[in-house]
């Protein structure tokens, strides 16, 4: 029988892995104490893992976003801050309820690390002048004392809505919401808190949660709560889908499957690597991310693949009668190195996100080929010595078959496929060309959303207190700029600061801008204070010397808010712009208006600009995840083709069959673009993980086919004896890849939603392009060379003829 193996095709491999899976039989209680101990070790480590969705993930180090961020920190402290809203549904405005939020401040800055500053309606400053005649400035809390009465209440509301400044930014517009926002300091090194945004979220929450306080109720927003609690999703995310995942799996493998070694075999295999895999980040300090909730659901998808052909090989022989032991390792001789090269491939396909400059992309790349690396030596260890406990001789399948019996569906199937490709290539191969030129032409139109907080399903409360900030303040997000003059007290020069006031205008003038905020509105609060309070005078001061008097006076008369506005020697200037949770598309073209105004008020280059904060974050998010998506796309294409022509030993046979693997990938993509529908943080990861994953079943298929050709010579023998053979199980681990990523329209995540949707398209499109696109082109294009005539079947020749049956 050895000699058999080695007429497969498959060579010196087939010698290598019979004498492996003897080797895992024969020291069977040694290796599954190996398995047991390293397990125990990885278990040990999973609870070190730690979830981090914060927006500086996404960057690797030196990139201009963190250095911006960087620079933004170290003179204005930092641009995250937390937002409470505090609406009449939930909380009625009534005098309890102000003089309870009164006390909320003082607290939050007793408890909430790197809280810098607390404002609300009570005790924002007001600047008022006196009236006298020496016109002093009075700067005081807008509500030093919380009103009595609900009418007093209303009529402070009345007065705060007059006040520009506070409208949209602490009293909605309609005065149905407050707001309270919690500004922050600059976070410490990761070595003295390794997450801070979750100290800032977890220490409001917990103030919120005192019984004084409960009773408020307020929506809670701001990237550090946003983080805290998209993290929480997706750890909640992560569990529920790989729960529901095994229990798919389970009833899947039971249909498909004989009996219940062909269940739990599989799935022990996979699931252990998924332990390992984890086990693995914990144990070097790594972190999982919005990606990460993937990984389960790739790793036993991908994995069980190796499992089942094996199983099935193994089966095969069963049912031809040979003896468990020997059928163990006849299998793994026929399977063990396209197993291998199926692992290679798809860890190429995953390591291709090393070639792009997203952080989370280059670790779920490492994740994921560790996982296929750690499922594929599972197999190969796990597989024979499960399967080598038993009679010696196992009966053989009830649906063990002759050549010439009608077999079951999937049998059927598979002949109507040969009869078809035989019969219609040249149609099969129009056919697909024609929709794969459509497709890619689709394929150009496809657009990149990297705003996370869209990534939401609606329904979800997290997406639900974004919305309602959104349209109650439209204060979600920022946009910053630092303008750095370069020179000491550049800010007092009156130009600067008219220009600086003419860029803060054209801003808040454009309609998806809220807020605006600098130093320019102090100046003219204070200009407009010495003039008697008059309306008219709200305007800057027109000399130096003015302006230096109104900053020193605005300070000395009790002003605090000069350190979020300027630096400490005045060389450097602040400008925020509060604004909607915004698509990509409108965040670009607003901040391509931004950028086109400070060109034209600071045409000299004389004033550095800066721009940061979370929408700069997501565009440039946004660059470099097409940027990254194109790269790990054409890393992986290539390593993969290069890896096949090896593999198959000919350039055209290579080329060939690298056509149905790039097929799901244009199909789909082609088909999002065509539908107006954008890939975004979770579906950009989708082309590589296709073709890293798709050309499974193509090497399975072509290695196959071209040691079917070799011992035939013939072109229609050849598929026919190939689609008996690995037909079925190619079917069956299509089946698995769809059914099992269609966990992921269970996912409270829109992206995962549509992740799912999309890989079960895909891989539809995979199999009916290895079935019929990939063997037409052989019938037509002959890579192999001329047919050579009939000749005396090989001795497994009619063994080819049986299919393989799960188990």
């Amino acid at each position: 029988m050895a000699n058999t193996l080695e007429n497969e095709g498959i060579g010196g491999y087939s010698r290598f892995w019979t004498a492996v899976a003897g080797h895992m039989i024969r020291f069977r209680w040694l290796w599954l104490g190996i398995v047991l101990a390293i397990s125990v070790l990885f278990g040990m480590q999973m609870s070190k893992v730690r979830f981090d969705n914060s927006s500086d993930i996404w960057f690797v180090e030196g990139h201009s976003v963190l250095e911006a961020k960087a620079r933004f920190d170290a003179v204005f402290g930092n641009y995250e801050f937390v937002y409470l809203l505090f609406t009449q549904e939930r909380t009625p405005f009534t005098p309890e309820n102000l003089r309870t939020m009164s006390s909320l401040p003082e607290r939050f800055m007793e408890t909430v690390p790197y809280a810098d500053k607390v404002t609300w309606l009570g005790n924002v400053e007001r600047i008022l002048g006196t009236g006298g005649a020496e016109q002093e400035v009075v700067i005081q809390d807008f509500m030093p004392e919380i009103p009595r009465t609900s009418a007093d209440i209303e009529t402070r509301l009345r007065e705060a809505l007059a006040e520009e400044e506070f409208v949209d930014n602490l009293i909605a517009r309609d005065g149905s919401v407050l707001a309270m926002l919690i500004e922050l300091g600059a976070y410490p090194d990761e070595e003295e808190d390794s997450n801070p945004r979750y100290s800032v979220a977890e220490a409001v929450d917990k103030v919120l949660a005192e019984p004084a306080y409960a009773a408020l109720q307020p929506y809670v927003a701001g990237a550090p709560h946003f983080s805290y609690q998209y993290d929480a999703l997706a750890k909640q995310q992560t569990s529920k889908l790989f729960m529901t995942l095994i229990l798919v799996m389970a009833v899947l493998l039971l249909w498909l499957a004989r009996g219940p070694r062909g269940v739990l075999v599989p799935l022990t295999v996979t699931v252990i690597a998924v332990f390992w895999t984890i086990g693995t980040i914990g144990a070097l300090g790594l972190t999982m991310n919005l990606l990460s909730i993937a990984l389960p659901v790739m790793l036993i998808c991908v994995g069980i693949g190796d499992s089942m052909h094996g199983i099935a090989a193994f089966h095969d022989r069963i049912d031809r009668g040979v003896s468990r032991i020997q059928a163990l390792k006849e299998a793994f001789g026929e399977v063990g190195g396209p197993i291998l090269l199926t692992s290679l491939t798809t860890g190429i396909g995953f390591l291709a996100y090393l070639t792009t400059h997203v952080k989370p992309f280059r670790e779920m790349g490492i994740y994921v080929a560790s996982g296929v690396f750690y499922a594929f030596v599972l197999t190969i260890i796990l597989v024979p010595i499960l399967y080598s406990f038993g009679s010696k001789h196992p009966k053989p399948s009830a649906r063990r078959r002759d050549r010439g019996g009608a077999g079951d569906v999937f049998d059927r199937w598979l002949r109507l496929v040969h009869r078809g490709v035989v019969g219609h290539p040249r149609k099969i191969v129009l056919v697909f060309s024609v929709l794969l030129a459509v497709t890619v032409w689709g394929f150009t139109l496809i657009k990149v959303e990297s705003n996370t907080s869209k990534l939401i399903f609606k329904s979800e409360p997290l997406r639900q207190t974004l919305d309602l900030v959104d349209e109650r303040l439209g204060a979600a997000s920022s946009l910053e700029y630092l303008l750095d003059t370069g020179t000491a007290s550049g800010v007092k020069d009156p130009e600067f600061m008219a220009r600086l006031d003419r860029l803060m205008l054209a801003a808040e003038a454009h309609p998806l801008v809220t807020k605006s905020v600098s130093v320019t509105r102090v100046l003219k609060k204070m200009h407009r204070a010495l003039h008697g309070n008059d309306p008219d005078a709200y305007r800057l001061p027109e000399t130096r010397e003015a302006l230096a008097q109104y900053l020193f006076l605005y300070e000395t008369s009790g002003g605090n808010t000069l350190d979020r506005l300027v630096g400490f020697t005045y060389d450097q200037a602040r400008l925020t712009l509060k604004i909607k949770s915004l698509d990509t598309a409108d965040a670009r073209a607003l901040s391509d208006f931004m950028r086109a105004k400070v060109a034209e008020l600071f045409p000299d280059g004389d004033v550095e600009i800066v721009e940061a904060g979370g929408m700069r974050n997501y565009l440039a998010l946004n660059d470099i995840l097409f940027e990254g998506q194109r790269n790990s796309f054409i890393a992986a294409l290539s390593a993969i083709t290069l890896v096949m022509i090896l593999v198959l030993r000919s350039v055209r046979l290579g080329l060939i069959s690298m056509i149905p693997n790039l097929l799901p990938v244009f199909v789909t993509m082609g088909f999002m673009g065509l539908m107006g529908w954008y890939l975004d943080l979770i579906t950009i990861s989708f082309a590589a993980v296709i073709i890293g994953v798709a050309v499974d079943d193509t090497i399975h298929f072509f290695t196959r086919f071209k040691a079917e050709f070799n011992r035939s010579g013939n072109y229609d023998q050849a598929l026919r004896d190939t689609l008996s053979s690995v037909g079925r199980p190619l079917t069956f681990t299509t089946l698995i890849l769809i059914i099992g990523n269609g966990v992921f329209l269970t996912s409270a995540l829109l992206g995962f939603f549509k992740l799912g949707l999309l890989f079960g398209f895909a891989f539809t499109w995979a199999l009916l392009a290895d079935l019929f696109f990939a063997p037409a082109l052989i019938m037509l294009l002959k890579p192999l060379g001329a047919e050579r005539s009939a000749r005396e079947h090989h001795p497994l020749r009619e063994a080819s003829d049986h299919s393989h049956t799960l188990g």
